[in-house]
């Protein structure tokens, strides 16, 4: 058997925030919609999502980050002031200077924290908290704040599905080193042979995929997770909850499909919320936290997968029971 690659390191996610943008409209209520063959093929026929969150001008990357952020250190209990890394998942609104992460570390007052931007799509969330436990695990570090933020509505063809589908929101975790080992393990891949599935116009800034999108990223988060099992001699059965990256409808019904997981046993906020792209992981956990869907102790892997760099990986860790309420 092998051990977690965090056993020992005593790393634990200890709190989740989420921000949706103010502005959330009722799919029912949209018309005039139109689509493409390859967008029916990418995203189906309406997606499934019941609702999809749009932001205003005032809720930018940062702001709806430093929200969450600050969600997910009061649930843990920290404060600010006391993170000492700070790495910011984002890749709709990529610009050349200043980064977002230094910013939003300045406005939630974690003054002293090293802070970041990453860009690794929607598998943004797996690779920042992949990134910050090797930090942590250094020992030069304790509190880490991991976030991803993304204005996803703005990389979508106006008018069309795909405004249907995706959301603007953040989603936040607090990592520390408490000498708790709730992270277990952690993958992550990268691979550029298939960075042309999934590119942004440069002209427009809408994102365009091709139709084999959701066939090779079902492949690609499955071998992921069968790798972490694999890794860690653990079966299907043992794993109280698969929370993945949202992505499409059809790709959540192929990744069931090819996994044979139980339905009931795989969280997502996709059809109440829409894709919200690196912000799903975070934002679904800090929810069903929150609503008591989930439970603390249980055994949850969290696959994702990243278009344009093709990035790809898995998480899995346990959300420890409060040190209070402990026997």
């Amino acid at each position: 058997m092998h051990q977690g690659r965090w056993i020992g390191k005593g790393l634990e996610l200890c709190g989740f925030g989420h921000y949706f943008a103010r502005r959330r409209v009722e799919n029912s209520a949209v018309s005039g919609i139109s689509t493409t063959p390859d967008e029916v093929k990418v995203l189906g026929r309406t997606g499934g999502v019941t609702a999809h969150h749009v932001a205003d001008d005032t809720e930018d990357v940062g702001y709806m980050a430093a929200q969450a952020a600050r969600e997910a250190c009061r649930a843990a209990g920290l404060d600010p002031k006391d993170v000492d890394l700070l790495i910011l998942s984002n890749w709709t609104d990529r610009w050349c200077a200043p980064e977002w992460a230094p910013l939003i570390a300045m406005q939630i007052g974690a003054d002293k924290a090293l802070a970041f931007d990453i860009c690794q799509g929607c598998a943004g969330f797996v690779h920042g908290v992949h990134t910050a436990a090797m930090y942590l695990s250094a020992e030069d570090y304790q509190h880490a704040v991991v976030i991803g933020s993304e204005r996803f509505s703005r990389r979508v063809r106006p008018g069309s599905t795909g405004e249907l589908v995706v959301s603007d929101a953040a989603g936040a975790a607090v990592l520390s080193r408490n000498g708790r080992d709730g992270l277990i393990d952690s993958v992550m891949h990268t691979t550029g042979t298939l960075a042309h599935t999934t590119t942004v116009d440069p002209r427009t800034g809408w994102v365009r995929s091709q139709r084999q999108l959701n066939d090779l990223a079902v492949i690609a988060i499955a071998d992921a997770f069968q790798e972490i099992l694999e890794r860690n001699d653990l079966g299907h059965d043992e794993v109280d909850w698969l929370i993945p990256h949202a992505a499409t409808e059809p790709f959540q019904e192929g990744l069931r499909q090819r996994l044979a997981f139980p339905p009931a046993k795989i969280l997502s906020n996709f059809f109440t919320r829409g894709n919200t792209s690196s912000a799903s992981i975070p934002s679904t956990l800090s929810e069903a936290l929150e609503t008591g869907r989930a439970h603390r102790g249980e055994l949850i892997a969290s696959p994702s997968l990243g278009g344009g760099v093709w990035s790809y990986g898995c998480l899995l860790y346990r959300i420890l029971p409060d040190e209070t309420t402990r026997d």
